[in-house]
C-alpha cells in the first residue's frame, strides 16, 4: 500500500523474522505466534539481468578523454583504474595515493564494505598512466601518501557523484546510455568471468563475502 519495492518489503520482513526468532527463545510460551509471523513468505521477484558493456564499448570508453589536456590525462587514468580493478565508486572516492603500488607487480588497495580491505592488481598499461599522472600532479613522493588520489580544484577528493558525472560525460560522448560506475564494476566482473577466470579469484576481486553473489556473472554470460 505504501508503493515500496519487493527487495524493500523483503529487507524489512527479514528484520521482523529475525525479531520473532529471538523471542521464540526469550519466550517459549509465545512459541506459536512467532512461528505464525516465521511463516510469512518472502515476496519473490524477477531478477534482473546484469548490464555490462562490451569489450569494444569499453575501449571506445577508455580511450574517450583528449590525453592532450591535463584534465584529460586524469580522465583517463580514473577511468582506467575504475575498470581495472572493479572497485566500488566509494572505494574509488576514498583512495589516497599511498594505496597504490606501482612497483612490480602493482596494485591497489581498497577498503570496502565494514571497513575490509583487499588489494587488487593492475595491469601494466594502467600502472603505467597512474605512475605518469601522479608525475604531473606532483604526488610522486611519500610526503603526498595521505593526499586524495582523485580530486578537485579545492584539492578535496572527487565524491562519488563527481566521479559518476566524468564517467557520464565520456559515455555520452560515444553514445553509451545508462552509465553508471557500477556498470563498470559489472563489466569488469563479465569480463574476467568470460575470460575463464576461477570464481573465488574473482569474488575476491570484487570484495564479495558469498561466492553466491559472485555467481551472478556465470549466469548472465
Amino acid at each position: 500500500e505504501c508503493g515500496n519495492s519487493i527487495s524493500t518489503r523483503n529487507q524489512r520482513l527479514a528484520a521482523i523474522h529475525s525479531l520473532f526468532q529471538h523471542i521464540q527463545v526469550q519466550a517459549p510460551e509465545y512459541m506459536f505466534q512467532c512461528q505464525q509471523v516465521l511463516a510469512i513468505p518472502f515476496k519473490k521477484a524477477v531478477k534482473r539481468q546484469v548490464s555490462f558493456l562490451s569489450e569494444d564499448e569499453t575501449k571506445v570508453l577508455l580511450a574517450m578523454p583528449d590525453t592532450t589536456t591535463r584534465k584529460g590525462r586524469r580522465d583517463q587514468a580514473l577511468l582506467c583504474l575504475l575498470y581495472d580493478s572493479g572497485a566500488r565508486v566509494q572505494e574509488l572516492a576514498d583512495l589516497r595515493v599511498g594505496d597504490l603500488r606501482l612497483d612490480s607487480p602493482p596494485q591497489v588497495k581498497l577498503i570496502g564494505k565494514g571497513r575490509k580491505t583487499r588489494s587488487v592488481p593492475l595491469m601494466d598499461k594502467t600502472a603505467t598512466l597512474l605512475r605518469q599522472y601522479l608525475r604531473e600532479q606532483r604526488l610522486d613522493n611519500p610526503s603526498c601518501y595521505e593526499h586524495p588520489l582523485f580530486f578537485n580544484t579545492q584539492q578535496k577528493k572527487l565524491t562519488r557523484q563527481g566521479i559518476a558525472y566524468v564517467l557520464k560525460k565520456y559515455a555520452d560522448g560515444c553514445g553509451i546510455s545508462e552509465i553508471s560506475p557500477h556498470r563498470i564494476r559489472h563489466t569488469k566482473a563479465m569480463h574476467l568471468t568470460e575470460a575463464d577466470i576461477n570464481p573465488i579469484f574473482i569474488r575476491d576481486f570484487l570484495g564479495h563475502t558469498d561466492l553466491k553473489v559472485t555467481e551472478v556473472y556465470s549466469k548472465t554470460s
